[in-house]
């Protein structure tokens, strides 16, 4: 969805477009908040994300082509990694308040997903199942994935492939439920479109939500920002706060609130 310039300029979404994101991130399981962000500080961040990937893979190379060409790293807790636009966004935060509730909360360390050149196409899959598969009837949204483009997503460079609506569809396998691949015969006569976007987009999905990575045929590293956050109550058993005090006295009261939960 577009922003008007007086939300881009505030940094701040209307009411009419937090109600008009939580309908299109319920209904059809994602919601893109096109061109947020400033090109000078998007190039600044891919910078910085670049130098992080080129030390993970300098002599990894089987890694990331056992991977399909698609890689990413975990990004250290500093400057210009807890950039409050990325950890504590004003539009973001008021899209997840109205889809998870005010106590939503998130995890750090957050990463970076990444498709090289030569990248193959990923299978289809969700990030997370449902809670309850045994019941038909899907539950409301409890983990959200937020997305920063650090590159213009294009058919070329393999912008992410997404099955709208089909966070909605209960896993029909003991299959699906454990490995959260889709089968074809389940997806191939489903539609899909690709998250066609310009770099310094936002994306908010409901991570049950069907997509892919597909083939980058450019000769460029293609880039986006990946952070969760989860309704309250809700306790994965992965959950890593990988935060020190040191760390935290970093970060405003609002992101030492947001990223609450540690080990």
């Amino acid at each position: 969805m577009k922003l008007s310039i007086d939300e881009k300029v505030a940094g701040k979404l209307t009411q009419k477009s937090v109600g008009l994101a939580t309908h299109i991130l319920k209904n059809e399981g994602f919601v893109v908040l096109e061109e947020v962000l400033p090109e000078t500080w998007v190039n600044t961040l891919r910078s910085a994300v670049c130098t992080e990937l080129d030390a993970k893979y300098e002599n990894c190379a089987d890694e990331l082509k056992r991977a399909g060409n698609h890689g990413g790293v975990q990004l250290p807790l500093q400057n210009p990694f807890i950039d409050p636009l990325i950890i504590e966004n004003p539009m973001i935060f008021q899209v997840l308040r109205s889809v998870l509730g005010e106590r939503f909360f998130g995890c750090l360390p957050y990463g970076c997903n990444a498709a090289y050149p030569g990248s193959n196409k990923q299978n289809v899959h969700r990030d997370s199942g449902h809670i309850f598969p045994e019941v038909q009837t899907p539950m409301p949204p409890v983990l959200i994935a937020a997305n920063i483009a650090l590159d213009d997503f294009t058919i070329e460079n393999g912008a992410t492939e997404i099955w709208p609506a089909s966070h909605t569809r209960v896993d029909s396998s003991p299959i699906e439920v454990a490995t959260l691949r889709i089968p074809p015969e389940q997806y191939s006569d489903q539609p899909s479109v690709q998250t066609l976007m310009s770099a310094g987009s936002i994306v908010l999905r409901d991570m049950r939500t069907w997509h892919r990575g597909m083939p980058n045929s450019t000769n460029r590293l293609r880039t986006m920002l990946a952070i969760v956050y989860y309704r309250q109550y809700f306790m994965p058993d992965n959950l890593s706060n990988q935060i020190s005090a040191e760390e935290l006295d970093l970060f405003s009261e609002r992101s030492k609130w947001i990223y609450r939960l540690r080990q």
